[in-house]
């Protein structure tokens, strides 16, 4: 039976006098059915987002891709028979006891639908995966599960909630934001849009220039506060949607560049999600605030955003979209936004989501829906012209013709995300690219893992969400160093300022794998996986190739092992658009100059990696010297080497003054 036929629902909501009488009157038997069932679904998504493991791993809505359900069969070690459908291959039914009957149920190879001809039952592609992993628990933490931060509010609910309030106050406040948004009053108050006092704001996870000024930014700043809202359902109201503010963003009136999240660590909810009232079927997602209000002043649509400051969508929020049969998804019409757009599309359902472009295929013009009102547009013909994702595998150039001009009108995105770091890199690598492979190596003890925890912090305050796979060093060690990176200094002797930085760091998409030592392979890319799609990942980690593999298999058949692995983090990196950075030990004696022959394993080590950095160790007259040293280099060729210092201070590295990169 379905979890949405009505014995299950009434048996949920109840059905009292005392509901009946709030139904509409020319309510249909029909329209009244769905109404319960639409109370239904959204109760559903009232789900406590601290317990990961009571939430679904995949929208109802979610079609594999091809081959993907016999790759998860092969993973569970679900061994299929033949069907008389081509299409069907006979499983183990997931609900009939075990060892009882075998090979009871259907399963389609293509849309994951499964049914069992013994105990009757039948469910989505969603619903067998949540049977079969329940079991699972994926070894995946961030910095709150580290003890850093907290993760309730800062100040009582009650106050939290007169923000919006607080606003109506400000009238010369709210003059200047319209003027510069075209936003009006009434769209922030719908939006319980706020203004209140904010200590400990972080430079929001961009491009912004003043990202590295962090540290100094202790005083209190007046803010915009933009609520997160999720569904809340009141015992004594038995039978009532209702909402609650579960998160407040703050951004900073005099610089939007500074946001703080109160509290720190992720809570389920979204913004403007309570505009979406029960008989509402379609909802619009945007990239940020000021888009999601624009579209909605525009269009009366409910409209919402992404809940970070990254183009992330995290399982928190996935059940929240389970009631909508249309969900647009309107994000910059650039590459990094439209290939976001295509990635959440195929998460919440292709055949539900339709995408919008802000240009219509024009080769100029306003990039996301605040550009579109400000510039004069009509966002509802915007709207009107979006398309659903492509389904077929043969295309044209006519399909592909915007995605070929985003990537010649944007050339820095194609080059990827640059390092604020080390500019010397971007010189060299020209940024960091999804799916690819780079190969890291050098001597024992030259601070490999120091210089990567530095890079991946950097790329992950650009919005680039990392999970960290730390094999040799503990998690909590890794997180320390990162945090005295993060601010700068040495924390030790600075302890008081540790909870405030804490906020901060609590604030970024961290991931840490919680493996230590000898780990298989298969288990690793599970875990990758779940990554990928609970957090959007990507950029992954892997320090080091030797500690994982440690005590698998005899000496002779190691090189084997390390290339069966580069195969399978190739196929990783390729298929879900990653980038995967892999510690490789070398195998020559510290002392010499390396290359990329020093690199342990055989030449398919090397051949897989599309980037191959040294980090070289050189004796001169005037001490030693380090060097990163790009040996490989798949996008455009460049080589060279970089000279770098290193600061005890902070535990980072910079480019050595007075030295230019040298050519390799």
């Amino acid at each position: 039976m379905s979890r949405y036929t009505l014995p299950r629902i009434f048996s949920v909501v109840g059905t009292s006098n005392f509901l009946f009488k709030r139904i509409s009157k020319d309510l249909s038997t029909r329209n009244f059915a769905i109404h319960f069932v639409k109370k239904a679904a959204a109760k559903e998504s009232q789900i406590n987002s601290s317990d990961l493991s009571k939430m679904k791993l995949l929208s109802k809505y979610y079609i594999p891709k091809e081959g993907e359900v016999l790759d998860f069969l092969k993973r569970y070690h679900i061994f299929p028979k033949p069907a008389d459908d081509v299409e069907s291959r006979r499983i183990k039914c997931p609900n009939c006891r075990l060892k009882k009957i075998n090979s009871s149920a259907i399963i389609n190879l293509r849309s994951g639908t499964y049914s069992c001809q013994v105990c009757m039952r039948k469910g989505n592609w969603s619903e067998y995966v949540q049977l079969i992993s329940k079991t699972d628990s994926f070894q995946i933490i961030n910095a709150t599960n580290l003890g850093f931060g907290r993760s309730s509010f800062s100040r009582p609910q009650n106050e939290i909630e007169e923000y919006s309030k607080a606003l109506l106050n400000k009238p010369k406040i709210v003059e200047e934001f319209t003027k510069e948004h075209g936003i009006t009053l009434d769209t922030l108050q719908a939006y319980k849009v706020g203004i209140a006092e904010y200590h400990n704001i972080n430079p929001a996870s961009s491009n912004s220039s003043k990202t590295r000024d962090i540290q100094k930014i202790e005083n209190k700043e007046m803010c915009f506060t933009f609520p997160r809202t999720a569904p809340f359902f009141d015992n004594l109201r038995e039978g009532f949607l209702d909402s609650k503010i579960t998160r407040i963003k703050a951004c900073s009136i005099n610089n939007g560049d500074l946001v703080a999240f109160d509290p720190p660590s992720f809570v389920g909810g979204l913004f403007g999600y309570h505009l979406a009232k029960l008989e509402c079927d379609s909802i619009i997602l945007t990239g940020n605030e000021f888009d999601a209000m624009a579209v909605y002043q525009e269009t009366s649509i409910p409209t919402t955003c992404l809940p970070n400051n990254v183009y992330q969508l995290p399982l928190e929020v996935l059940p929240l979209f389970e009631r909508f049969s249309k969900i647009y998804i309107w994000l910059n019409d650039d590459v990094e936004g439209q290939g976001a757009a295509e990635k959440f599309a195929q998460k919440l359902g292709i055949d539900r989501c339709m995408i919008v472009n802000t240009r219509c295929g024009r080769l100029n013009g306003p990039i996301n829906a605040s550009q579109a009102l400000a510039t004069g547009q009509n966002l509802s013909d915007i709207l009107n012209k979006s398309k659903p994702l492509q389904h077929d595998q043969i295309i044209d150039f006519e399909n592909i013709k915007e995605a070929v001009y985003r990537e010649i009108a944007n050339p820095d995105q194609v080059c990827g995300v640059l390092s604020k770091d080390l500019p010397g890199l971007n010189k060299i690598l020209k940024g960091h690219r999804p799916g690819e492979i780079t190969i890291f190596t050098g001597p024992t003890g030259t601070g490999k893992t120091t210089i990567l925890s530095q890079l991946s912090l950097d790329y992950c305050r650009s919005g680039i969400s990392t999970l960290w796979g730390s094999f040799e060093i503990p998690n909590v060690r890794l997180a320390k160093k990162m945090l005295q990176q993060f601010a700068e200094k040495d924390l030790t002797k600075h302890p008081e300022e540790f909870a405030d930085l804490a906020e901060k760091f609590q604030q970024l998409p961290m991931y840490f794998l919680k493996f230590y030592g000898s780990t298989e392979i298969s288990t690793i890319i599970d875990a990758m996986d779940h990554a990928i799609h609970a957090f959007d990942v990507r950029h992954i980690i892997i320090d080091n190739l030797q500690f994982m593999t440690a005590d698998q298999g005899r000496y002779i058949d190691r090189w084997d092992l390390h290339d069966r692995i580069l195969s399978s983090l190739r196929r990783v990196a390729t298929e879900k658009n990653v980038h995967i950075t892999i510690v490789v030990h070398p195998r020559k004696d510290d002392k010499e100059l390396l290359d990329v022959s020093s690199i342990f394993g055989t030449a398919k080590v090397t051949q897989e990696a599309d980037n191959v950095i040294i980090l070289q160790r050189l004796e001169t007259d005037n001490g030693e010297m380090r060097l990163l040293d790009i040996r490989k280099n798949r996008f455009d060729g460049t080589l060279a080497a970089i000279p770098i210092e290193f600061e005890a201070e902070s535990l980072k590295i910079r480019q050595a003054k007075n030295n230019r990169s040298t050519k390799s």
